[in-house]
This record gives structure tokens, C-alpha cells and sequence, in this order.
């Protein structure tokens, strides 16, 4: 008995040794390889004087009590983020908010003074994942941002074969060519219902205008036009997911990405997320207006509108007043 035991421990120790090592060695290689350099600093500071300071702490207090877990999806072009996506999940009452954030939205930073270096795509390739995660948390008013996942135009190709591709209405012909791009580049779908493969699930989410004289259309309003065809694209791919065995998807597509989730915490998140309706998927566009400042088209986000956002997400519930019952019982009565 005392050798079976030995010999139990023994083997025990070296399964746990070499399942810990492939973990780490997992875990390890799953970062993203791109660390860029210095930290984050805003060059110019929000105009914070139109928040009242107790709009700022609510907030804060709602974030220090929820379970929420916050991620920002980075669809990589480069040393660009071409698709950047701040996405909150509540394991409670199993409901996801996603909100998309444009990549021209003006983000000017200490020592990058160029037009293209104030947009906000560019912080990934001078700061890697990790600084975008400190940018985006900026953004939003100190909302913690616990993990960053990348993905490059590869991987999501490899994603969306993964789940059996994705189903989209196309209202408008969509004819793109670009022969300079390497590999060259030819977008063309016809209107109608469509069953999205990798590599053109990959073509739809990067159209934003027609070529000159092809016969298709450009989304009317640019980059915000291709968010909510992205958007619509990212709910049907979830919709597809749900139907699916979520954990066994997640551990599929993990090896496509690059993230600081361990695999331990993503299997265990999407556990948390089985049973999720997509009812409670919630998708919106970080709130704002484009303009052109200096000769460049910018976006430029919205505070107080943005603080509104981030209290209906962490579920703030503002109490009547006695004025506020006063006026209700006035347009009643009226």
C-alpha cells in the first residue's frame, strides 16, 4: 500500500508539473507580441466642468459594486486597430453591452502630434494592447478595461469558418477593388441574404466605400456606416454562437487570438455566459459627432452623453423627486 502511494504521488507531482507548464506556456503565447513603447498620456484634457463630481463617483461606486467583466475586441490592420469594440459582460443577470468606438475619434496624445497619431487607431502600434486598454478606460471615465483580445483579418477568417460562417442581408451592392493592397483587394456582393464564409465575412467587415463609377454604394456617413453593418454582422455571429456549445467555441477560436485572459478564466466565462438570450446582447456606438478639425475628419466623443451610457450600463436607476411626481401628476392632468 505504502509503494502504490508512492507511486500514486509520484505520478500526481508530474501530471501537475506538466500540466502547469503547458498552461503557462499556453497562457504565455496567447499574449499579444506587439508591446510598442512608453505609456499613454493625453495631450489635452476633457472638459470635465459640464459633469457634476457625484455623476462621476455614482459611476464609480456602480463599477466598484458590479461583477462586470470588461474587454476591448482590437480587429487588427497592421500596427492599426481597424475595429475596436469595448465589450461588458454581467455574469449576474447574464447581459452584454457592447459599445464600438470609431477609429478616427480624436484621442491626441503627448509626444504624437501628427494629424493620424490624434486618431484613436493609432494607439495600438505605439503602445501595444495593453496601452489601448489604458486608453480606452481613459476614454470612458476611468471604467476599469480587464482584458484586451486582437484578432487580425487571418483569424477572424478562421473564426467565422469555425462557427459555419454568418448569415447577413446585404441591402446594397457593395464593389470595392483596391489592386495596390497586398494581397489586392476586390470586395463585390450583390443585395440580398447571404451566408458569410471566412474570407468574405472578412470583406464585409472591411467595406466602407465603392470604387468611382462601379455601380455600388458607400455607406453615406463612412466609418459609422461600416460600425453598424459590423455590428448587425457581430450580433448574427453571436446568434449563430448561442446555438452552438459555447465553451467548446471559445477553446476553437482561442488559438486565432491573441489576449491576456488566461485559458482558465475564458472557459470559465464562457460557462458564465451559457444560457445568455440574445435579447441581452445590447450593441451601441460610443456617443458623438464627426468633424473635420485642421483639414482631417475626426470623431469626437460626447462626455456627458458617454457618462449617461456607461451609468444605463452598470444599471443606475434615478430616483423620482417630489418635483419630478409634481410634473408628472401636471402632464397627466393636462
Amino acid at each position: 500500500m505504502k509503494i502504490f502511494i508512492k507511486i500514486f504521488t509520484i505520478a500526481f507531482l508530474c501530471f501537475f508539473i506538466l500540466f502547469s507548464g503547458l498552461v503557462w506556456s499556453f497562457n504565455y503565447y496567447m499574449k499579444d507580441n506587439h508591446d510598442g513603447s512608453g505609456i499613454v498620456v493625453r495631450a489635452e484634457e476633457e472638459d470635465m466642468d459640464n459633469l457634476e463630481p457625484e455623476d462621476i463617483d455614482i459611476l464609480m461606486q456602480l463599477v466598484d459594486e458590479s461583477s462586470r467583466i470588461n474587454f476591448i475586441l482590437l480587429g487588427l490592420e497592421g500596427f492599426r486597430s481597424d475595429t475596436m469594440m469595448f465589450i461588458s459582460f454581467d455574469p449576474d443577470d447574464k447581459q452584454m453591452d457592447i459599445v464600438s468606438i470609431p477609429r478616427d475619434t480624436y484621442y491626441p496624445r503627448v509626444g504624437y502630434d501628427g494629424p493620424g497619431k490624434k486618431k484613436f487607431n493609432a494607439v495600438y502600434g505605439d503602445h501595444g494592447a495593453a496601452g489601448v486598454k489604458t486608453a480606452v478606460s481613459d476614454l470612458l471615465l476611468n471604467v476599469p478595461v480587464d482584458h484586451y483580445v486582437t484578432v487580425t483579418y487571418s483569424g477572424a477568417e478562421a473564426i467565422i469558418n469555425s462557427i459555419g460562417g454568418v448569415p447577413v442581408y446585404i441591402s446594397h451592392l457593395m464593389d470595392y477593388e483596391d489592386p495596390y493592397d497586398d494581397p489586392p483587394l476586390k470586395i463585390y456582393f450583390e443585395p440580398g441574404n447571404h451566408l458569410l464564409n471566412g474570407k468574405d465575412g472578412v470583406k464585409f467587415l472591411r467595406y466602407r466605400k465603392a470604387t468611382p463609377g462601379s455601380g455600388g454604394l458607400s455607406y453615406a456617413d463612412g466609418d459609422l456606416g461600416r460600425i453598424r453593418a459590423q455590428q448587425e454582422f457581430m450580433k448574427n455571429a453571436i446568434k449563430k454562437t448561442m446555438s452552438l456549445r459555447l465553451p467548446s467555441v471559445v477553446t476553437t477560436t482561442f488559438r486565432f487570438v491573441r489576449t491576456d485572459i488566461d485559458l482558465q478564466d475564458a472557459i470559465i466565462y464562457a460557462t458564465m455566459a451559457v444560457g445568455m438570450e440574445l435579447e441581452n446582447v445590447n450593441m451601441v456606438m460610443l456617443p458623438g459627432v464627426a468633424r473635420y478639425q485642421g483639414g482631417t475628419s475626426y470623431f469626437f466623443h460626447d462626455l456627458q452623453e458617454t457618462r449617461d451610457l456607461l451609468l444605463q450600463i452598470y444599471g443606475y436607476e434615478e430616483e423620482e423627486t417630489e418635483e419630478d411626481v409634481e410634473e408628472e401628476i401636471i402632464s397627466i392632468e393636462d
